[in-house]
């Protein structure tokens, strides 16, 4: 029954065609339609041309964001299609508004969404297959809009159904929901782009403010394409209730440890301990590193580089339950504490004064605060120094600055004849045994001894 109707509803199409034209093109009614679209046309392309000059303005400031990519021109192209189409439509309800066609406004809305469809697809769409196959399903369905046959072709998708038990679906509602969702996905990604753009390009927000912001936007677009995704599949809204608390309590039983980065991701977002470019300290032998500084604070995890060359992904749990410190938190200067060791037989106000000096020939060390050194303790065998020297640039490494202290107090100490001390010990002997050293004769098998009774007695050649 179906089929017939659907070629019934095609052959009427052709017979009216011939009659359809004449009587809009050249009727007034038709010129006015397609002026309002030519209208609508330049004021969407106007307005896009300035939104891109902006763009492309701003997107000097965001190259930075490296995890972010956004193109003016593809942008500005998605803008006026979809004023464009905002516009026709407010044409359209004006028209029907004086009882004037709208036929070809009609039209000119169906090739609008066509063309808004083909460019997100080309946009999002990296396979030639897949973007050819989004191609040709627009134009079918332009043609289908246009021909008045879509109506009659839903029907048709409408009434072949698939029977689960008690639950019928039809080839239609899937195929509904799947347009609903991709288009959903596209637009949401789309405003995802843009926000993320202006957080990035805004200088009074920090960067866990704007990662946070963009972290909510991001859930909360997500979880209304699939609310309105189910919901246009014809899945009720309570089921999804009903069943996502008992899912919800099953997979967080399996998932704590995800669950609680990801509640420790959104309080180092919130209460802001850590920042992009902080450098820290992790505790002695946590992942075999001690320094590095965060380049990107996650949901889930943290990025750290090392000085190795090494990115390490630590969780967020590790920096809400254990000790790290942030070196750079209140500012970048970090003070080194760098131990010397002089001889007790050295000058030890020259050597304070060396030290000293030794450390001010160091580029990176700054000069304000000045360095300082000061004596520590007396020790075993040496007088124990600590130089203290500040620097600002603790993300280019700390053990090249102690390497290259190390280094100049060396050579000053060598050329001013401060020695450096190493370990020494005394050994006195108060009492004494005798002490026997016997030989053995191989010959005689008789034993000779030889009894030494004092250090400081010589034995017989």
């Amino acid at each position: 029954m179906a089929n017939s109707n659907f070629s019934d509803n095609v052959s009427m199409f052709f017979s009216s065609l011939d009659q359809w034209l004449p009587e809009n093109l050249f009727h007034p009614s038709g010129f006015l339609q397609i002026g309002a679209i030519g209208v609508t046309y330049l004021i969407a392309w106007l307005f896009a041309a300035r939104i891109r000059h902006y763009l492309e303005k701003d997107i000097e400031k965001v190259k930075a964001h490296v995890r972010f990519v956004l193109s003016p021109a593809h942008f500005a192209i998605v803008i006026r299609l979809i004023l464009w189409l905002l516009l026709v439509w407010f044409c359209q309800v004006l028209f029907k508004e004086f009882t004037v066609p709208v036929d070809f406004l009609r039209m000119a809305l169906n090739i609008g969404v066509g063309l808004l469809v083909i460019r997100f697809a080309i946009f999002y769409i990296k396979s030639k297959f897949w973007s050819r196959f989004v191609y040709v399903i627009c134009l079918i369905v332009i043609l289908l809009r246009i021909s008045k046959l879509w109506e009659p072709t839903v029907h048709l998708l409408a009434s072949m159904t698939i029977q689960l038990g008690t639950m019928s679906i039809s080839i239609w509602g899937i195929t509904e929901a799947i347009i609903t969702f991709i288009l959903l996905w596209a637009a949401a990604a789309a405003v995802n782009r843009f926000i993320a753009h202006r957080l990035a390009a805004s200088t009074q927000l920090t960067y866990s403010d704007r990662t946070l912001i963009q972290r909510v936007v991001k859930a909360t677009t997500v979880a209304a394409v699939i609310l309105i995704s189910l919901k246009a599949a014809g899945v009720h809204l309570a089921a999804i209730a009903v069943t996502g608390g008992a899912l919800g309590f099953a997979i967080g039983i399996g998932l704590q440890k995800i669950g609680s980065n990801l509640v420790s991701g959104i309080m180092l977002l919130i209460s802001k301990p850590i920042r992009q470019g902080d450098v820290i300290a992790f505790e002695k032998g946590f992942l075999g590193t001690s320094y590095g500084w965060i380049t990107r604070i996650g949901l889930i995890y943290v990025q750290v580089a090392t000085r190795n060359g090494t990115l390490e992904i630590v969780p967020n749990e590790v920096f809400v339950t254990q000790k790290i410190q942030n070196l750079s938190f209140s500012d970048n200067l970090v003070r080194l504490d760098i131990p010397v060791g002089i001889s007790y037989g050295s000058d030890l106000k020259k050597a304070i004064m060396l030290a000293v000096s030794a450390a001010m020939s160091i580029n990176r060390i700054l000069k304000i605060p000045e360095p300082k050194c000061l004596v520590r303790e007396f020790g075993d065998s040496s007088v124990n120094l600590v130089v203290r020297a500040w620097i600002e640039d603790p993300q280019n490494g700390i053990g090249r600055v102690k390497d290259a202290v190390l280094l100049a107090v060396w050579d000053s100490f060598h050329a001013n004849g401060i020695e450096f001390p190493f370990p020494q010990r005394d050994l006195h002997i108060k009492s004494a045994e005798p002490l026997k050293i016997f030989k053995d004769n191989a010959q005689t098998g008789a034993k000779d001894s030889l009894e030494v009774t004092s250090h400081s007695e010589k034995l017989p050649e």
